[in-house]
C-alpha cells in the first residue's frame, strides 16, 4: 500500500481526530518506513543488543497514542518524531544498564562536551531537541534523519521531499544552533542522572 503526502497528512489529521480506520490504512502505509527508521537505530547502537527491531516498533507503537494532540505538519514530521522517539526509548533503555554503551549524535566536534558520559550527551542533546522542534519542526526532521538516522542529505531530501540544497543549509543551520546551545548551557537532565 503505499499513498502520498497529502494522503499521509489527511490521515494523521483524522487519527488525531480518533478516527480508528484512519489509524490502521496510517500504520498500515508506514509500517515498513517504521521498521527501517528502528533498523537504523539499532545499527546506530552497541553490537548484540539485546532489544529487536520488532520490539522497538511494538514499544514505540504503545506510545504513539499519546502522540495524537501534535499538529501533524506531514509524512516527514511523523517519521522525525518516531525516530525521536526510538532514540529516547533508546536512551531510557540504556539508563537501567549499568555498563549501558549509547552512541552519541554524529558530528560533535571533539571536546564540546568534555567531562560528559555519551549518555548525558545524548540527554542534552535529546532536550536540545524539543527546543528546536517547537522553534523549526522541519530543521529538527532534517537534523533528526542525517544524524540519527545517518542519512545522506539526498537520502533526507528524498525522505522529506525538498531539495538537497534545503537539506544541506538546514542541516548546517540546525547543527550550529545545537553547537552553540550545547557550549553554553548545562544539561538539567543529565545533572539529575548523574546525581540520582
Amino acid at each position: 500500500m503505499t499513498a502520498h503526502s497529502e494522503d499521509i497528512t489527511l490521515l494523521l489529521q483524522q487519527w488525531s481526530g480518533g478516527n480508528r480506520d484512519a489509524e490502521s490504512k496510517l500504520f498500515a502505509v508506514l509500517m515498513p518506513e517504521l521498521r527501517e527508521i528502528a533498523n537504523r537505530s539499532l545499527r546506530r547502537e552497541r553490537r548484540n543488543h539485546t532489544l529487536q527491531r520488532t520490539e522497538l516498533v511494538n514499544e514505540i507503537f504503545l506510545k504513539l497514542p499519546k502522540t495524537k494532540k501534535i499538529d501533524w505538519q506531514g509524512r516527514c514530521h511523523f517519521l522525525a518524531i518516531v525516530t525521536r522517539m526510538m532514540r529516547r526509548y533508546l536512551i531510557d533503555y540504556a539508563r537501567k544498564r549499568p555498563k549501558a554503551v549509547l552512541l552519541s549524535m554524529d558530528g560533535l566536534p571533539e571536546g564540546l562536551m568534555a567531562g560528559k558520559t555519551k549518555l548525558e550527551t545524548a540527554v542534552a542533546i535529546d532536550e536540545l531537541l524539543d527546543e528546536m522542534e517547537k522553534e523549526s519542526p522541519r530543521r529538527c526532521s532534517v537534523v533528526v534523519l542525517i544524524s540519527y538516522l545517518g542519512l545522506s542529505p539526498g537520502e533526507a531530501a528524498e525522505k522529506l521531499e525538498m531539495s538537497e540544497r534545503t537539506v544541506e543549509r538546514e542541516w548546517h543551520e540546525g547543527k550550529k544552533w545545537l553547537f552553540e546551545r550545547l557550549s553554553k548551557k548545562p544539561c538539567k537532565t543529565a545533572q539529575k542522572t548523574t546525581n540520582e
